[in-house]
């Protein structure tokens, strides 16, 4: 009996140490996750855009000191675009790339539909805005363009 038990541990270690880790390209691709209001006044609230990241080379993110961003969030309505710096992921075990999660802190945008912009104005509804987001590592590999779902900025 103790021989099967040994033979089965023996086996499950064998079949464990054979499985191939994930093969990631090494461009970074991401996935929208989540936002954390689907309604902020507008130019007061903050929410957060919450992706996750693969990278075959595990080159994600900039040294603090860098002078260049790495995430670029643009509004659909107005294609303003505002950049983020996403600092150094450490790579952990095998050099078979890394994966996690990524959320930045956006602060809202002004409503359009309001006159002077940013102003509050109880005649104006509320304005859908989506993102999109994409990402560069620091060879300059290019992810895929991600959407977040719909945030609506509340006028007044």
């Amino acid at each position: 009996m103790k021989n099967i038990v040994l033979l089965s541990i023996v086996l499950a270690l064998a079949i464990t140490a054979c499985i191939q880790p994930p093969d990631y390209p090494i461009e970074p691709e991401i996935e929208f996750v989540s936002v954390s209001k689907s309604e902020v006044l507008q130019a007061i609230d903050t929410f957060r855009i919450n992706f996750a990241y693969t990278d075959g080379d595990g080159d994600i993110g900039l040294d603090l000191d860098d002078p260049d961003n790495n995430v670029i969030i643009t509004d659909s309505r107005t294609g303003f675009e505002e950049s983020f710096k996403v600092p150094v992921v450490p790579q952990q075990g095998a050099s078979n790339g890394i994966s996690g999660e990524i959320s930045l802190l956006v602060f809202a945008s002004c409503c359009l539909n309001s006159n002077p912009i940013c102003l509050p104005t109880t005649e104006a509804n509320p304005e859908e805005v989506t993102y999109t987001i994409q990402m560069f590592d620091k060879s300059g590999n290019a992810s895929n363009i991600i959407q977040t779902s719909p945030i609506y900025l509340i006028c007044d």
